[in-house]
């Protein structure tokens, strides 16, 4: 079609026009190019129907239109269509769907005005995407306008509020107040999408603990889940094939507390700090009293011959109870007569029963020696704590 110069004052920007947005900077760089080389491309118009007739509306160039008037010039290259509006709709929203400046909320609202003129269906082929993406960007308009705003003044890729965090936030969009928040908390803590999942999940799955997950930062949220988690797990019924594995985590974990427990710690925190440790550690003394309790109770329902007597493993020194007949850490027989109150070593006997037992067995006793379960065993000396590394 040929091109004609347009007086700029006969042209008039389109209503519709799917691009809401220009920015400042980028409009300087166009008229500074204009300016240089002048209009490369010229812009398309349509004649103005009704009271503007005469005058010419903006099909697709209303960008280089703004930047020429910038400069102050008084006409421009253009070419006239006579197009009417599903043409003229269609033929600007392809013009701008495609330029990374659109942010998708003008995408998102030129579509909505297509589905005017035509169906899903035709609006994917028409600008070659898939109609699953079609409805996706048509999601985003279900935003609180303060969220869409967002992406409408910050579309670029570095940005701290993108369209994955918004996609994130549809899935709460019946708490409005909240969504707010957490655009603040996404600036705030230059959160990733990641991270918004990880607080909108847990807002669901605890919502009573909502005002602490919008306070806190992602990695205390992470804490408070864990807690929280296994406190909703233990409400649950209790699995007999986990409880072996619960007791090697918790002898692995208790070890390797037990090598943190350093008091010089003291001389190189605030007393703040102080306060703090005192009273995570005082918490965890007390969730062990109660467990320990529980244990000792089922101990003594189980085993009605229960003593609370605390014995040395004779070979690596870890310091057991006397039931539980092995040393957890190098698997040796607790129990033997040569540690024993109740063994007499002069004459290789015990001293209740009065059998023999000899000094080879005493000292290094099999599963089958009496000493194994003995349930007179008496230890002869009070037991030290000794710290060693459990087995992982």
């Amino acid at each position: 079609m040929a091109t004609e110069n347009l007086s700029l004052d006969k042209i008039r920007p389109n209503e519709n026009q799917p691009r809401r947005t220009f920015y400042q900077e980028s409009l300087e760089e166009l008229a500074a190019s204009i300016k240089e080389r002048g209009v490369l491309q010229p812009i398309v118009v349509r004649p103005a129907a009704g009271k503007e007739k005469g005058l010419f509306e903006i099909v697709m160039g209303e960008r280089r239109y703004r930047a020429c008037k910038m400069l102050g010039l008084d006409s421009i290259p253009a070419i006239v269509r006579d197009l009417n509006d599903e043409d003229a709709a269609t033929d600007a929203l392809l013009e701008n769907y495609q330029r990374e400046d659109m942010n998708v909320i003008e995408k998102a609202r030129a579509i909505q005005g297509l589905l005017q003129h035509m169906s899903y269906e035709k609006i994917s082929k028409t600008l070659g995407v898939s109609e699953t993406t079609v409805r996706r960007t048509l999601e985003l308009l279900e935003l609180p306008v303060s969220i869409q705003q967002e992406l409408v003044q910050n579309p670029a890729k570095g940005a701290l509020f993108q369209e994955g965090h918004a996609r994130v936030l549809l899935s709460i969009n019946e708490d409005t107040a909240s969504q707010l928040r957490l655009v603040e908390k996404i600036k705030a803590e230059k959160l990733n999408i990641s991270d918004i999942e990880k607080i909108i999940s847990a807002i669901r799955q605890f919502p009573n603990k909502k005002e602490a997950f919008l306070r806190v930062t992602v990695s205390v949220t992470e804490q408070m889940l864990r807690s929280l988690g296994a406190r909703e797990e233990r409400k649950k019924p209790y699995k007999s094939q986990t409880a072996e594995q619960h007791l090697k985590s918790i002898e692995k974990q208790a070890s390797v507390l037990g090598d943190m427990l350093d008091e010089r710690i003291g001389e190189f925190l605030s007393a703040e700090h102080m306060n703090q440790l005192l009273a995570t550690t005082v918490e965890l003394q007390r969730d062990l009293e109660s467990f320990n309790s529980n244990i000792r109770e089922s101990l003594t329902t189980k085993d009605f011959g229960f003593r609370e007597v605390y014995i040395h493993c004779p070979l690596c020194g870890r310091v057991e109870l006397i039931g539980s007949v092995r040393c957890s850490v190098c698997w040796t027989i607790l129990r033997r007569c040569y540690d024993c109150g109740n063994y007499d070593r002069n004459f290789e006997k015990c001293g209740v029963t009065g059998g023999k037992i000899f000094i080879a067995e005493a000292e290094s006793p099999k599963e089958h020696s009496k000493s194994y379960r003995c349930p007179m065993y008496k230890p002869k000396f009070d037991t030290q704590p000794t710290r060693l590394k459990m087995a992982a």
